[in-house]
């Protein structure tokens, strides 16, 4: 008896947040049947234009069946079982954001995004199927903020009762893009959130240079005074830059009730190492003042500021120049933030092939003094191995490991695992 196969991709669910993980099984093939199952995205960054693909070739099993969830791939741009694999291994082809250093231009759109299967039998197509990709809940509005001089993208379910917030702050890539992405994840699980430009967007300074802390407050009182937020539960997010910033506003400002710094560093670092943008005149700043002065920092020679730029611009480490800036440093006690003063718990998340600085080293720091101040709340400090400095939220490619480190493999995992702990931290924390 003749059987027609009708081959087919299933994808549960095929429609979910950016975050939640989705289940692949391929039926209906020949028995032991080699299939090449490509995922293609286009149209992958709000505010922005990403293109990735990656693929893996499976072989069906006696019923002509594959399931990601229990199979690995013979070949392809991930190894070992991997539900997700496709997802964080594909191959970047473009990526970049438009407009976010002008709040006006800049658009959190699309919401959602589409990641197209096809499963090829002899390099024909027998399958196809799509997963969107929901970056931000129809639930949330979006709002830009130009209060109080504040620069900044708000995140809410205006319907909802008031919630414990969260203030965003990036990095050193400036604006305002990647703020946005985590506010809007965390708003969609249910967290007002302000993502917050501190620099290089609109009226803004044009590097990290003497950012006022002030500015930061205002924001957080911003976000205490909206109808959708419980004034007393305030966090403060920060990546890279923006996690030494979460830290140091952390500790001056009691109003903030948890800190979540991602590759921190435990002290003020130089701001930046000209007196402008235009300039090649080598005048080194402090990244932050507070009240009219400035935080004392870890300074650079004028020797490892242009070796370090030299070496940005080749794509290479720097990670070493800042340890020796930090080591040599003979104000260090004067420089380091104290981390003490945090009027609440502390998530610090660090990974030790960071090209960037050495965060891991920065957190193991901190912890420390924690311990010898009698620090009376929670401290967790999440280390992953063999990990760069891009720890993000998951199931998004992580193979562009150039001066960022680690790999792909390895990062993925941490911003899988990295995220869930970020989640099930906010909780325990505000649950009371």
């Amino acid at each position: 008896m003749f059987v027609m196969l009708r081959p087919q991709i299933d994808v549960t669910p095929s429609t979910a947040l950016l975050d939640v993980p989705v289940h692949i099984a391929l039926s209906g093939f020949a028995p032991h049947q080699l299939i090449t199952l490509h995922a293609t995205l286009q149209d992958g960054l709000p505010g922005g234009e990403m293109s990735a693909s990656s693929h893996a070739i499976f072989q069906a099993d006696e019923n002509g069946n594959v399931d990601l969830v229990s199979q690995a791939p013979l070949f392809g741009t991930y190894e070992g079982i991997d539900p997700m694999g496709l997802f964080w291994s594909m191959h970047v082809q473009t990526l970049r954001f438009y407009s976010p250093y002008s709040l006006d231009a800049f658009e959190f759109a699309p919401r959602s995004t589409e990641i197209h299967l096809t499963a090829e039998v002899h390099e024909k197509e027998v399958a196809r199927a799509c997963v969107t990709r929901i970056f931000v809940s129809p639930e949330v509005s979006i709002e830009k903020i130009r209060d109080d001089g504040l620069v900044g993208q708000y995140f809410c379910d205006p319907h909802a009762e008031p919630r414990p917030a969260i203030l965003v702050l990036g990095g050193s890539e400036g604006g305002i893009g990647s703020s946005s992405q985590f506010a809007a994840l965390f708003a969609s699980h249910g967290y007002p959130a302000l993502a917050l430009a501190y620099f290089q967007c609109d009226a803004l300074p044009d590097d990290i240079r003497h950012i006022p802390l002030e500015y930061i407050q205002n924001a957080i009182r911003w976000l205490k005074a909206q109808p959708q937020v419980h004034p007393e539960k305030i966090a403060v997010f920060g990546r890279s830059k923006g996690a030494e910033l979460a830290l140091v506003i952390g500790s001056v400002d009691p109003e903030i009730r948890a800190v979540i710094a991602s590759s921190p560093s435990s002290t003020v670092c130089i701001g930046c190492s000209k007196a402008s943008a235009d300039s090649d005149i080598f005048s080194p700043h402090s990244s932050w003042t507070f009240r009219g002065e400035p935080l004392p920092y870890v300074p650079w020679t004028e020797a490892q500021a242009r070796e370090a730029e030299e070496r940005l611009q080749a794509g290479q480490r720097i990670d070493d120049i800042h340890a020796e800036t930090w080591k040599a440093c003979e104000w260090l006690e004067e420089a380091t933030i104290p981390v003490e003063r945090i009027n609440g718990p502390i998530l610090l998340l660090s990974s030790d092939d960071d090209h960037w600085w050495p965060a891991a080293e920065h957190c193991d720091r901190m912890v420390e003094r924690l311990q010898e101040k009698d620090f009376p709340h929670r401290v967790v400090h999440l280390r992953y191995e063999n990990t760069g400095h891009m720890i993000r939220f998951p199931y998004v490619p992580t193979t562009r490991t150039r001066l960022n480190g680690g790999t792909a493999k390895n990062n993925a995992y941490a911003c899988e695992h990295s995220w869930r702990e970020v989640l099930q931290f906010l909780e325990s924390v505000f649950s009371a």
